[in-house]
């Protein structure tokens, strides 16, 4: 073979080798997608008339996502809060590892913080889901501002996890149950199961032979009423999480106008069925 001719083909198998790799890291990026779920950090313990912070933070398994992948939602996120004074939209800025937002308490009472994230519809196959899947994820929190009463009214996500025992006060030993509405009705069975996960306030161990210090535990809900009782074992901030296939079929009428070589959701975009992905997290002390 001639010099020409060997450094051509050596030429196709570098492009061939790098178009691979582009490929591969294209398919692990969807693959991590999928695993993703948008919760809420913030104090349970809020005061009247002054400024409540709140982190809304998007990522795997509890583990905050930066830089461009979650600047990348910010456009696709909503976010409410619903007070005794009733309901309000919050403004989003985005901080070095989390999108922030601020409400002021104005009545004592319970404020339900909540997080809509409209990923949108893919149209090829990733990680199991099939084509034509919409993608919602959801995330709330709670705080209280002096008064009496729990904050358990639902915020009306399509999918949601609703304190259904008293959380204001939790303690390792304690108890707790949690609901999950889907479009306001329980839903429970085998395929919807729900976790309950925390690190706990201990760092992990120093022995090598320790992978992780994570406590987690998963139930299904019940067929019924929807509900699920956990023990907490550890205090510090627990995260609720389920995700639930909707596979009724339908149409996109809202107002997004959203495109990426992800997904898309436009007015009359139509899809096949829907993941839905909701958390809700709690404060152990």
């Amino acid at each position: 073979m001639s010099t020409h001719g060997t450094r051509h083909t050596l030429a196709c198998a570098r492009l061939a080798v790098s178009a691979f790799l582009v490929g591969a890291a294209t398919l692990c990026a969807a693959l991590s997608a999928n695993g993703h779920e948008v919760w809420i950090e913030t104090a349970t313990s809020a005061k009247r008339g002054e400024a409540h912070e709140i982190q809304i933070c998007w990522g795997h398994s509890g583990q905050k996502e930066t830089g461009p992948a979650m600047a990348a939602q910010q456009d696709k996120l909503t976010v409410c809060v619903l007070g005794p004074g009733g309901r309000e939209p919050l403004t989003l800025a985005k901080g070095s590892d989390s999108f922030t937002a601020n409400f002021t308490p104005e009545s004592p009472g319970g404020y339900v913080v909540g997080a809509d994230l409209q990923v949108g519809i893919i149209d090829r196959e990733f990680h199991g889901m099939p084509p034509k899947t919409r993608i919602v994820m959801y995330g709330k929190a709670v705080a209280h501002a002096g008064g009496q009463g729990e904050a358990t009214v639902p915020l009306g996500f399509d999918l949601e996890i609703v304190p259904a025992s008293p959380i204001r006060e939790l303690k390792p030993g304690d108890l707790v149950t949690v609901k999950v509405l889907h479009k306001g009705r329980p839903i429970g069975g085998r395929n919807v199961q729900v976790s309950a996960k925390t690190s706990g306030p201990l760092p992990p161990p120093a022995d090598s032979r320790v992978q992780t210090s994570e406590w987690s535990i998963q139930a299904m809900a019940d067929p019924v009423s929807g509900e699920v009782t956990v023990p907490l074992i550890v205090g510090g901030q627990h995260l609720f999480h389920v995700k639930y296939f909707d596979e009724t079929p339908g149409t996109y009428d809202g107002d997004r106008n959203d495109s990426s070589d992800f997904s898309h959701l436009r007015k009359g975009d139509t899809y096949e069925r829907t993941m839905y992905v909701s958390t809700l997290t709690v404060q152990v002390n």
